[in-house]
């Protein structure tokens, strides 16, 4: 199946970029800072349930990730007004900081990988992207039920 193919290609270039990563954060960081960011934007806080879903890790991977970026000095908790036994998660300066950082190298990668693309094909590319993802999501949802 030539799509089956492609997908298989597309992770091996993804694994290969994986490897050659943002040259300041460990591999899977940057979505964490991102999950953080958003989160606490979107809903003027940010607890390690919402990380954890937003990066499709179990409740442990995630607490282990955000120790390891609050060591690294990106992210701090702070206390729940709403609920004293609970923290919130937010970015220190330094996290938002080398979180911009990586999006412009990331943006740079993919702005000299696509720069042949006119815009048409870039909005229709990402459009169809998006849909296949929310397809491929359903899809493993109702397999796992």
């Amino acid at each position: 199946m030539e799509l089956r193919d492609e997908l298989y290609e597309l992770m091996k270039v993804l694994r290969v970029l994986k490897q050659q990563r943002h040259p300041v954060l460990p591999a899977g960081t940057v979505g964490l800072l991102q999950a953080i960011d958003r989160v606490r934007s979107a809903t003027g806080g940010c607890h390690l349930k919402q990380v954890a879903a937003a990066c499709a890790l179990d409740q442990s991977t995630a607490s282990r990730a955000v120790s390891a970026a609050e060591r690294d000095g990106l992210v701090r908790r702070v206390a729940d007004p709403h609920d004293g036994r609970a923290s919130l998660l937010e970015l220190t300066d330094a996290g938002r900081t080398t979180l911009a950082d990586a999006i412009t190298w990331y943006d740079s990668l993919l702005s000299g990988a696509l720069r042949d693309w006119s815009a048409e094909d870039l909005e229709r590319f990402g459009g169809y992207l998006r849909r296949f993802t929310n397809d491929l999501h359903a899809s493993q949802l109702e397999a796992t039920r």
